[in-house]
């Protein structure tokens, strides 16, 4: 016996496989978020953790000669800047002996007091490991030991050679400051340099390790995923038996009963016997039942 595609139980096949469908197409979905919420959690502690035990060790050495580097930094621009400035200041002196020389009071005034402003410009250099006093402290405590023209009286020979003299021995005071200044940028342009292939190294040891840690966690992440995709399909398959209500009507049509048992589920929808309350299966129709999730 066929089941009749219009017949109250075709009716009814029909809306419980629907009905059976959604129930488990949104049972699905909530346990699917509830996985991937878990999953991420996971990830995320996993990430949390994702450090080699060497990288902060490492890390602290790096941190430890950046600070060092500053430190040569700071020392190289500042003999730089002195260069400039002692470089003028020699400039200076030697016009300061011409003027001397000649007895011209005033480019002789006019150059110290150019040389004394570069002197005002220059920066001591303060303690720095491997790198020499350069003297310009000094020099701005003490001066440059020059007179203004008044004081040697330029215009005798006497008064000459004295202002010659005390320039003298500015120009060896500031060939020396000079020459130290120099010297001292040169090391702290190679310590800085050494320096910075130091922390490159331990960048790179930084880099290969946490590499191999990444490494490790996209394979557990990769697992992880993997097992969550393993116990949705397992729930997905444990509640895919939407067709056992259907199945169960068919089955008793298809039996050639015409008579339910009284007071069962199929005999108030069909209505087995007078008296009985009858659901009106006919009136339902699907149109409006979604089978998809």
């Amino acid at each position: 016996m066929s089941i009749s595609p219009t017949s109250p139980l075709a009716r009814l096949s029909q809306i419980a496989t629907a009905s059976a469908q959604s129930a488990v197409n949104y049972r699905l979905e909530l346990i699917d978020n509830q996985l991937t919420a878990q999953l991420n959690k996971k990830i995320a502690a996993l990430q949390a953790t994702a450090q080699n035990p060497a990288v902060p060790g490492l890390e602290q050495q790096a941190a430890d000669l950046t600070k060092q580097q500053a430190i040569y930094t700071k020392a190289e621009a500042q003999a730089s800047q002195n260069g400039v400035a002692l470089g003028d200041l020699s400039l200076q002196l030697g016009k300061l002996a011409v003027a001397g020389q000649g007895g011209d009071s005033t480019t002789f005034d006019q150059s110290l007091s150019a040389i004394n402003t570069d002197i005002g410009i220059l920066q001591p250099l303060g303690y720095t490991p491997g790198l020499q006093n350069d003297g310009i402290a000094a020099l701005q405590a003490n001066g440059i030991g020059i007179q203004s023209s008044a004081s040697y009286n330029l215009s005798t020979p006497a008064g000459q050679a004295l202002a010659a003299s005390d320039i003298q021995a500015a120009q060896a005071a500031i060939q020396n400051i000079t020459g130290i200044s120099s010297t001292n940028q040169t090391i702290a342009s190679s310590i800085q340099q050494a320096l910075q292939g130091q922390i490159s190294n331990i960048n790179n040891e930084v880099d290969t390790a946490q590499t191999g840690v990444l490494a490790t966690d996209a394979q557990q992440i990769a697992k992880l995923k993997q097992q969550e995709q393993e116990q949705f399909h397992l729930i997905e398959l444990a509640l895919g038996s939407v067709g056992t209500t259907t199945t169960m009507i068919q089955s008793f049509e298809t039996s050639g009963n015409t008579a339910p048992p009284p007071g069962s589920v199929i005999s108030i929808m069909l209505g087995s016997s007078a008296g009985e309350p009858t659901l009106p299966v006919a009136n339902i129709t699907t149109s409006m039942v979604s089978t998809t999730a």
